[in-house]
């Protein structure tokens, strides 16, 4: 089939040369051309409907399989990825992914993402939801196969933080506070307690609750970008940058308090 396929070839070139130097000469050799080439055509025509057709479902296949495995071999890599930054407490990791979002003005309230685990998977409403990058959340409800998570930036939310070098005390929120400079898309409000200096570049990291719920101790939360000036208000305030951009919220984790088997 390959020899015929190349005679076929050479043959046509050669009817092509004779035919751009002298027009109609070769109107006969083109026309036998065609009765002779006719059987051969069907032949390749037969060839490529049944073992084309096959060779593409094999590909598409082949590649069905690859993507699968590439995103197998991502997920693995940012758990591992996860599990080598929670290194600020004695905890197991629930993994779970992002499967839907409701913006800040959904009629149930809150700005949330949904995660594809549940109450069979031993989740229960505040516990807290950490991406590799730091504080994601905490669970606001629950149901058997899915969790909806209120998210960090949430107007209605207020985490007891500390920040620093010497791990000063105040609280983090999303809420605008009258007075102070606009906030950028995501930026949250650091307010010190007291007169703690804070200074840019400082560390910001979750204060805890009482069982670690809501908030587990020791997450990082975020950096501080800027620091407002004084205009009088109680405690100092400045701008905090989060770590995790819950915009692009893909692969996190639920936290379960002290190393318990499930």
């Amino acid at each position: 089939m390959p020899l015929l396929a190349l005679v076929l070839a050479l043959f046509t070139a050669a009817v092509l040369v004779i035919d751009l130097a002298r027009p109609g000469l070769a109107q006969p050799v083109r026309q036998g051309m065609a009765t002779l080439a006719a059987p051969a055509q069907s032949a390749l025509a037969g060839w490529d409907d049944g073992s084309v057709r096959t060779l593409t479902e094999e590909r598409d296949a082949l590649a069905a399989e690859v993507a699968r495995l590439q995103d197998q071999v991502a997920r693995h890599e940012q758990l591992r990825t996860l599990d080598r930054a929670t290194t600020w407490g004695d905890h197991d990791l629930l993994p779970a992914r992002v499967v839907a979002f409701s913006p800040g003005t959904s009629p149930v309230g809150g700005r949330t993402v949904t995660i594809d685990v549940g109450a069979r998977d031993g989740v229960v409403p505040d516990q807290t939801v950490v991406a590799a990058e730091g504080l994601v959340g905490r669970v606001l409800r629950v149901a058997p196969t899915s969790s909806d998570v209120l998210l960090l930036g949430d107007a209605g939310v207020v985490v007891g933080v500390r920040f620093g070098l010497d791990g000063a005390l105040g609280s983090v929120e999303a809420r605008p506070v009258p007075g102070l400079p606009a906030r950028g898309h995501g930026e949250l409000t650091l307010t010190a307690l007291g007169d703690s200096e804070i200074q840019v570049g400082d560390e910001v990291s979750t204060l805890g609750s009482p069982d670690d719920r809501p908030y587990a101790a020791r997450i990082p939360l975020g950096t501080v970008r800027a620091v407002d000036p004084d205009r009088g208000q109680l405690g100092r305030t400045a701008v905090v940058t989060p770590h995790v951009d819950t915009d692009t919220l893909d692969l996190v984790a639920v936290v379960f308090t002290g190393r318990v088997d499930r």
